[in-house]
C-alpha cells in the first residue's frame, strides 16, 4: 500500500502575512443600531406624507446628539436620498401648524461672534404625554427604505408592540392607498427582509408579523418583477384557510375596498358546443349577447313620499303634481325643505306659490315641474327686502315700494314711454304686471 506524504503544516506567522490577518469585520456607523420612537399622531393620520414621517424620524434622530441635529437642508437630504427642493417641502410640511395649532418641527436661526449665520438647528416635537402611543422603529429603516413602505413599517411595528391584529383593508386606509396595494407593499416589506409574514397563523385565519431593526439578508438592486394579478390567474397563495370566517382578511380573492370586482369561472354554467356550421341567418341564442328591452322598464324602487311640511306649502298645486316626474318633485321637495331651513315660513311660500297661480293660465303652464322650479319657488327680488319676492309683498302682493325706488332711479332700457301698462285700463306702473293686467282688471278667484 502506497502512502502519500503527509504535507507540512503552514509555518505561523507572528506578525503580518496572511497566516496574521484576521477577517475584515465591517465598520458600521454609530447610528446603525440607533432607534427612535415616531408619535403616532404623525404616521397614523393623513395630515402628513409619507415624506414628512420619514423626516420626522430622521430629525428625531439626529437631534439625539450633544449638540443638536445641526444639520443643513442638503444634508439632510442626503440622508434620505431625496433632493434638495423634496426635503425642503416635507421639512415646511412638518413647520406648518399641527392639529393643536403646534408645528412638529421647530427651527432656531444660530449666528456666530461675527455675525455670520450658522447652521440651523431643527427640534422635532415628541411624545406629548407619558401614555401618547407611538412606533419604537430602527432609523436605518428611515434612510433605506421608501417613504411609504416605512409608514408601514411604523404600523406593523406598532400592531405587533401592542398586539393588535391587523388586516389589510385597515392598511389600506392608513396608507390611503387600495387593499391589494397593500397586500402588495408588505409583500415588498417581507422580500427586502424587514418584516417575517407568519400567514394564517393568528386567530381567524389572520397573518401574524415579525418587525426586524435591520434586514435579514442583503438587498438587490434587480427591479420587482411585473405586477401580473389583475388577471385571472391571481396570486393563490395566500390559501383559503379563513374564506368561510372571515372573507375580507387578507385573502387574494377577496373584493377590494375600493369597489373592484372578479369573475370566476364555474363549468357547470358552460353552454355546449353550438354547430355554427348551417347557413341560417338566426343567431342562436347561447350566441346572442345581452339584448336592450324595447321600452324602459317600469320604476321598481321606493315610492316617492314628501314630508308633511312641504305637503302643505304645494297645497295650491296639488293638481299640478300628478303630470310631475318623480325626480322633478324630488328637487321640489329639496327647494322647499332648503328655504324652509333658511327661516322662510312655510305660510310665505304657500301664498307665494297661491299668488302666482292665480296669475298664471293654466294653458301657459305647459310643464308644471319647470315652472315651480324656475318661477315659482327662487326667491328674486331687486331690493333684497325679506318677503319680497319678484317685486312684490308676500301675504298682500302688493308691489314693493322699495324696488319700485329702484326703477325710478334706474328706469329699465326700452324704447316705449310707458313701459309698464295695463292692457286693460292703460294703467301705467314703475314695476312688471302680471299678465299685463292691474290689480283691478286682475280677474278674482
Amino acid at each position: 500500500m502506497t502512502h502519500l506524504p503527509v504535507p507540512a503544516a503552514e509555518p505561523h506567522h507572528s506578525s503580518g502575512g496572511a497566516g496574521g490577518a484576521a477577517r475584515a469585520e465591517p465598520v458600521l456607523p454609530p447610528w446603525h443600531h440607533q432607534k427612535v420612537k415616531v408619535p403616532k399622531r404623525v404616521w397614523g393620520t393623513a395630515r402628513y406624507s409619507a415624506g414628512a414621517v420619514a423626516y420626522h424620524a430622521q430629525v428625531t434622530a439626529l437631534g439625539q446628539r450633544p449638540d443638536g441635529c445641526r444639520a443643513g437642508v442638503l444634508t439632510l437630504a442626503g440622508y434620505m436620498g431625496d433632493s434638495k427642493r423634496t426635503a425642503e417641502r416635507y421639512l415646511a410640511e412638518l413647520s406648518a401648524p399641527g392639529q393643536d395649532g403646534i408645528p412638529e418641527l421647530t427651527t432656531i436661526r444660530h449666528t456666530d461672534g461675527a455675525g455670520d449665520g450658522e447652521t440651523a438647528e431643527r427640534h422635532a416635537r415628541g411624545l406629548l404625554t407619558r401614555s401618547e402611543h407611538f412606533a419604537f422603529v430602527s432609523i436605518l429603516a428611515a434612510k433605506a427604505l421608501r417613504h411609504p413602505l416605512f409608514v408601514l413599517y411604523c404600523a406593523l411595528a406598532y400592531a405587533v408592540a401592542t398586539k393588535t391584529p391587523v388586516t389589510a383593508a385597515e392598511l389600506a386606509g392608513l396608507l390611503d392607498v387600495t387593499e391589494r396595494s397593500a397586500r402588495r407593499m408588505t409583500d415588498e416589506l417581507e422580500d427586502l427582509g424587514w418584516i417575517t409574514v407568519h400567514r394564517r397563523t393568528g386567530d381567524h385565519g389572520r397573518h401574524e408579523y415579525d418587525v426586524h431593526d435591520h434586514p435579514l439578508h442583503l438587498v438587490t438592486d434587480e427591479p420587482l418583477p411585473p405586477d401580473t394579478h389583475g388577471g385571472s390567474g391571481a396570486d393563490t397563495t395566500g390559501g383559503s384557510l379563513a374564506s368561510k370566517e372571515d372573507p375580507e382578511l387578507t385573502d387574494e380573492r377577496a373584493a377590494q375596498v375600493g369597489g373592484a370586482f372578479r369573475r370566476r369561472r364555474d363549468q357547470r354554467n358552460v353552454a355546449p358546443p353550438v354547430d355554427t356550421g348551417s347557413n341560417s341567418t338566426s343567431v342562436p341564442p347561447t350566441l346572442r349577447g345581452p339584448v336592450r328591452p324595447a321600452a324602459r322598464p317600469a320604476y321598481a324602487g321606493p315610492q316617492l313620499t314628501l314630508s308633511p311640511r312641504v305637503w302643505a306649502v304645494l297645497e295650491p298645486v296639488h293638481d299640478l303634481l300628478p303630470g310631475v316626474r318623480p325626480f322633478v318633485v324630488r328637487r321640489i321637495g329639496r327647494e322647499i325643505g332648503r328655504q324652509l331651513d333658511t327661516g322662510i315660513w312655510p305660510d310665505e311660500i304657500r301664498d307665494q306659490i297661491t299668488r302666482l297661480r292665480h296669475w298664471t293660465p293654466d294653458e301657459q303652464i305647459t310643464d308644471p315641474g319647470r315652472w315651480l322650479l324656475g318661477a315659482v319657488l327662487p326667491v328674486r327680488s331687486k331690493c333684497g327686502t325679506a318677503g319680497c319676492h319678484w317685486g312684490f309683498l308676500a301675504h298682500t302682493g302688493m308691489p314693493c315700494k322699495a324696488c319700485a325706488e329702484i326703477d325710478t332711479a334706474h328706469p329699465p332700457h326700452t324704447s316705449t314711454a310707458r313701459p309698464h301698462a295695463c292692457g286693460s285700463c292703460g294703467w301705467t306702473s314703475p314695476t312688471p304686471l302680471p299678465l299685463m293686467r292691474c290689480a283691478a282688471c286682475r280677474p278674482t278667484a
